[in-house]
C-alpha cells in the first residue's frame, strides 16, 4: 500500500472516531482561541465599513474589549504565553521572542520549546481534567504534551522545514492525515490559509475541548508595509476569511451551541522609521568585543532589541561600578531627541511590570523609533515600516479580544482589560485552576447595558 493510501485509511479512522467521540456523551463546552497577530481593536470597533465582517459580527454578538493591555515587551511569544497562563513574563519565563544570545551560538533561536514555560498552562489544566486539547502553530509549543499539535517552529523557508514539522507534530501522522483528506500536499512554507485549514480539520476530526490557533500574516505585512498600508488592509481581509473557515468547521459539527469562540491578538502596531543601536556605544566603551567578522565574542554589557523597546544586560560578574556607568551612558543617549528614547526603566520598574528579571535596564522608544542589535553605528534604518514591542500602556499597542458562546452571557464592551485575565477566564469556563500567581477572570456576569 502507498504511503498516501495508508494515510488515507488512518485519516478515515480518525474521522470515524472523531465523529462519535464526545457526541451525545460529552456535554462539556468547547473553547476555540484564534489569535490574529498584530490586530488592533479598531478592526471590530468600527461601526461600519469594516474589512473584517466575520470578526465584526462576532463582536456584535458577544463581549469585546475596547483594548487589551499586554505585557512588556509587546511581542508575540511572551504575549501568547501570557494568554495561556494568566501571568506576566517574569513568572512564565518566556521573556522575549528570541533567547538572550549575544554571541549568536543558537543561530537566532526563538523561545520555541514548551519546556521553557515555568508555570501551569491552560493546556495542562484542561488535560489534567481529562479533556482534550489541540494547538495549531501556537507559540512555545514544541514538545508540548497535548492531544493534537502542529507547533510553531521555523528554521527556514526550505521545504525541509515542513518535514521537520511532520516530526514535531502530534500525533505523528497529523499532517499526513490532513493531506490524505485534501488530496494534495500542504504548501511549504505553510501560510495562514493552511494553518486555518488544519485547525478546522482538527476541530471536525478530533473535537478538542480546547483549540488554540495562531495566524500571523497580518503581523508580517504590517512590519513590511506599515500598519495603515493598503497591504495591511488586504491582510486583514484574508485573516477574516481564515477565521470564517474555522467557524464553518465548528458549524459542521453538532457542537456549535456548546463552543466558545475567543478571538485575540498579542499587540497593536506603530509606524517606525529610525532605529537605535546602542551596542555601537557599548563597543566604543569596550563593553562589547567583536571579531574581524563583527561577531560578538565577549561582552560586559549588551543591548538586546525587542522592537520598540530593548533590554540592557550586564555580565554576571559586572560590579556596581559598571551598572552606574551604563546608566550614565543611557541617560546621555536619552538626552538627545535624535535617539528617540522615551524613557529608561530600571530593575525595580521592570519587576513591577513583570518583565525579564535578568535585565539591568530597559528602554522604551518614542513612536516612530525602533531598536536593533547592530554595533556598526548608533542610528540605522529598521527592516520595515511598522513595529511593536513598545510599552503596553500605549493605546496603539493595545491588543484585541472578542468572545462569544455559551459561557459569555452578555454582549457589550468590556472596556480596557488585562491580557493576564484571558487565561483565568477560560479556565473558569472549564472549572480548572491555573497557578496562584494568575490574574482574576473577567467579570462576565449578565448585565443590562445602559
Amino acid at each position: 500500500m502507498t504511503r498516501m493510501g495508508l494515510a488515507a485509511l488512518v485519516g478515515l479512522a480518525a474521522i470515524v472516531l472523531g465523529s462519535t467521540a464526545g457526541r451525545g456523551q460529552d456535554d462539556t463546552s468547547r473553547t476555540v482561541v484564534i489569535s490574529i497577530d498584530g490586530l488592533s481593536p479598531s478592526a471590530y470597533a468600527e461601526a461600519s465599513g469594516s474589512d473584517m465582517p466575520t470578526l465584526q459580527r462576532l463582536a456584535a454578538e458577544g463581549a469585546r474589549a475596547s483594548g487589551v493591555v499586554g505585557v512588556f515587551p509587546t511581542v508575540t511569544y511572551p504575549s501568547h504565553t501570557t494568554m495561556i497562563t494568566g501571568v506576566p513574563p517574569a513568572v512564565h519565563g518566556i521573556y522575549n521572542n528570541r533567547m538572550l544570545d549575544p554571541e549568536g551560538r543558537s543561530n537566532g533561536a526563538w523561545y520555541w520549546y514548551a519546556r521553557d514555560i515555568e508555570t501551569r498552562t491552560l493546556v495542562e489544566a484542561v488535560r489534567e481534567a481529562g479533556l482534550r486539547a489541540a494547538a495549531i502553530y501556537w507559540p512555545v509549543t514544541v514538545g508540548m504534551d497535548i492531544d493534537a499539535l502542529l507547533p510553531e517552529f521555523s528554521r527556514s523557508t526550505h521545504p525541509e522545514n515542513l518535514s521537520l514539522l511532520r516530526a514535531l507534530s502530534r500525533p505523528s501522522t497529523l499532517i499526513d492525515d490532513l493531506e490524505a483528506e485534501r488530496g494534495r500536499a500542504l504548501p511549504s512554507p505553510l501560510d495562514d490559509a493552511a494553518r486555518a485549514e488544519m485547525a478546522a480539520w482538527v476541530f471536525r476530526v478530533h473535537q478538542p475541548h480546547l483549540l488554540l490557533l495562531h495566524i500571523f500574516e497580518t503581523d508580517t505585512i504590517q512590519h513590511v508595509y506599515g500598519p495603515d498600508s493598503p497591504q495591511a488592509r488586504t491582510a486583514r481581509v484574508e485573516a477574516d476569511r481564515n477565521l470564517a473557515v474555522v467557524l464553518d468547521a465548528i458549524d459542521d459539527t453538532d457542537l456549535r451551541d456548546r463552543t466558545n469562540i475567543v478571538v485575540v491578538s498579542d499587540h497593536g502596531f506603530l509606524p517606525v522609521g529610525r532605529q537605535l543601536q546602542a551596542n555601537a556605544v557599548f563597543k566604543e566603551k569596550g563593553w562589547l568585543r567583536v571579531d574581524a567578522r563583527g561577531r560578538v565574542t565577549e561582552w560586559d554589557a549588551y543591548f538586546q532589541p525587542s522592537g520598540g523597546s530593548a533590554f540592557v544586560f550586564l555580565d554576571d560578574g559586572a560590579g556596581e561600578d559598571l551598572r552606574e556607568r551604563v546608566s550614565d551612558v543611557l541617560e546621555e543617549l536619552a538626552r538627545d531627541p535624535a535617539n528617540g528614547i522615551e524613557r529608561i526603566l530600571d530593575g525595580d520598574e521592570l519587576r513591577a511590570l513583570g518583565a525579564d528579571p535578568r535585565a539591568a535596564f530597559a528602554i522604551d522608544m518614542r513612536s516612530g523609533f525602533y531598536t536593533g542589535a547592530a554595533h556598526d553605528r548608533l542610528l540605522g534604518e529598521p527592516p520595515g515600516k511598522g513595529g511593536h514591542g513598545f510599552h503596553p500602556s500605549r493605546p496603539e499597542l493595545h491588543a484585541s479580544l472578542v468572545m462569544t458562546g455559551p459561557d459569555v452571557p452578555w454582549s457589550g464592551d468590556l472596556g480596557i482589560v488585562r491580557m493576564t485575565q484571558i487565561a483565568p477566564t477560560i479556565a473558569r469556563w472549564f472549572g480548572v485552576g491555573l497557578s496562584r500567581e494568575a490574574d482574576v477572570p473577567l467579570a462576565l456576569n449578565p448585565v443590562t447595558e445602559p
